[in-house]
């Protein structure tokens, strides 16, 4: 084990000088106060690493502006900062002046939106009615025009056809029988010829009138006969064509119908699909606005006390926004947080020396500047293994080393925000001499204590080893039950 130097006891003396004359260790030039007096013991002590620290909770239930407003949001109610709230508590209310105004002005769009809307939906069942209506009269169209297709040609046309059949038919008969008659008269015009003479001359009268009547029927024969040809080869065939067309065209016309009328039914289907989603737009963003009105009001998610302020320790350096009657926020800015308090760390800040000194699981012992009379143990849980400027937005600014120190006990008066000091135990020093840094004095480039004796004292050079920034090791001029003065003759 090498001696520290001489050098360092001297810088280590020089610091640590003012705090010995303000807590009235060792003599002060003009007073006559006794010196006091340490006894020289073998055991352990600590060296450690100091710091202040901020104490925090392990869980913070961060309360934000909501984020409802590009404009601002103007504070009109506000608990005062460390209030203690209950679940459920009002923390912060904004104005809501324009958003009913926003509102009214919605639920006016809204009203007329439903009254257009009611407007399509009514037409659209007069257009239906049309609809049905057109579709019925081009269906009824279409049926009559088939059937007077069917009923023709099974029918009328075969019933016409049959009657010019029967009319030749007829024709020919009386063709026939005249030619029969006339040969009987011209049989019985020969048999009178020899008789008598009137009844021969009547005859001859009958037989004129006979061959006039043959060449009637024969007119009449050929006639019916013209009627079931021309029958057969144009009024049938055209007549058959022009229902034909008739049909084809009904049918045209009725698809034609059912086409217009579905591209009229979609136009106004889509009308009223535009028109409800509209509406439901509207109605949507009504909701949204009742619900940012809602959320105006910020209510505590959990019991505790609200603390105003990003709790980020990172950001301690910068102005925090007062939160007041008045004030201004932006959306989703940080009001505060609420604290967990069952669980309680220490953030420290390790300046970028001392990182190599520190590692998770080393001892911690802490005092609370707001409450002197408390004593506080822990460790080390987490170091950073990145450097962070000490104010974030300086690169220039030293670099720290975040740290979390967990707490191994509670007490209820402890609050977050209160300043820590902590001594991190880097090593323990076992079984050795050691004194108080008060005790020890440079003298000519020697370290020396001052030792009391019977009568007076005596001033002891001495060998140091280790120290902290309390005690010092000592190697080699003192020993166990010697007593030395805790005062400096000559720095």
């Amino acid at each position: 084990m090498k001696p520290a130097s001489t050098q360092f006891i001297r810088s280590l003396l020089v610091a640590l000088a003012a705090a010995t004359l303000l807590t009235g260790c060792g003599k002060d030039g003009g007073d006559d106060q006794p010196d006091q007096i340490y006894e020289v013991v073998r055991g352990d002590f600590n060296i450690v690493i100091t710091a202040n620290g901020v104490l925090d909770a392990v869980k913070r239930y961060i309360i934000e502006a909501p984020p409802v407003s590009k404009q601002g949001l103007d504070i009109i109610e506000a608990v005062e900062d460390q209030t203690v709230l209950k679940k459920g508590d009002q923390i912060v209310a904004f104005s809501d002046e324009t958003y009913l105004d926003e509102l009214e002005d919605q639920t006016i769009k809204i009203e007329e939106a439903e009254k257009n809307l009611m407007i399509l939906q009514q037409d659209y069942q007069m257009k239906i009615a049309d609809i049905v209506s057109a579709i019925k009269a081009a269906t009824d169209a279409h049926r009559i025009s088939r059937e007077a297709l069917e009923k023709y040609v099974s029918e009328d046309a075969p019933l016409a056809k049959k009657n010019f059949q029967q009319d030749l038919a007829a024709a020919r008969q009386d063709v026939e029988d005249e030619e029969q008659n006339l040969a009987s008269l011209k049989a019985s015009l020969l048999s009178a010829s020899m008789g008598d003479e009137a009844a021969r001359l009547e005859i001859e009268e009958q037989v004129e009138n006979s061959e006039m009547q043959s060449e009637e029927l024969e007119s009449n024969e050929e006639k019916a006969s013209y009627d079931l040809r021309i029958f057969k080869q144009y009024t049938f065939p055209q007549q058959s064509r022009k229902l034909e067309q008739d049909q084809v065209r009904a049918e045209m016309d009725l698809q034609k119908e059912l086409v217009n009328s579905a591209a009229q039914r979609l136009q106004i289907e889509r009308k009223i699909q535009t028109q409800e989603r509209l509406l439901h737009s509207l109605k949507q963003q009504k909701r949204d606005l009742l619900e940012n009105i809602a959320m105006l009001k910020v209510t505590a998610p959990v019991n505790g006390a609200i603390s105003y302020g990003d709790p980020n320790p990172r950001r301690h350096n910068q102005q925090q926004k007062e939160i007041v009657v008045g004030a201004k926020m932006n959306r989703s800015e940080i009001i505060g947080s609420i604290p967990d308090l069952s669980r309680l760390v220490v953030n420290v800040d390790i300046p970028e020396i001392s990182r190599s000194k520190i590692d998770p699981g080393m001892r911690a012992e802490m005092r609370i500047k707001a409450l002197p009379n408390l004593r506080l143990s822990g460790v080390v849980e987490k170091v950073s293994d990145l450097a962070t400027s000490l104010v974030f937005w300086d690169r220039s600014s030293p670099k720290i080393y975040p740290t979390i120190i967990s707490l191994e006990q509670n007490d209820p008066s402890l609050r977050p925000g209160m300043t820590v000091e902590v001594d991190m135990i880097s090593e323990v020093i076992s079984s050795v001499l050691f004194v108080p840094v008060e005790a020890l004095f440079v003298k000519e480039g020697d370290v020396y204590c001052q030792v009391k004796k019977a009568v007076g004292s005596e001033a002891r050079k001495v060998v140091i080893g280790r120290s902290s920034s309390s005690y010092v090791e000592i190697l080699e001029g003192l020993e166990e039950g010697d007593r030395v003065l805790l005062s400096r003759e000559e720095l």
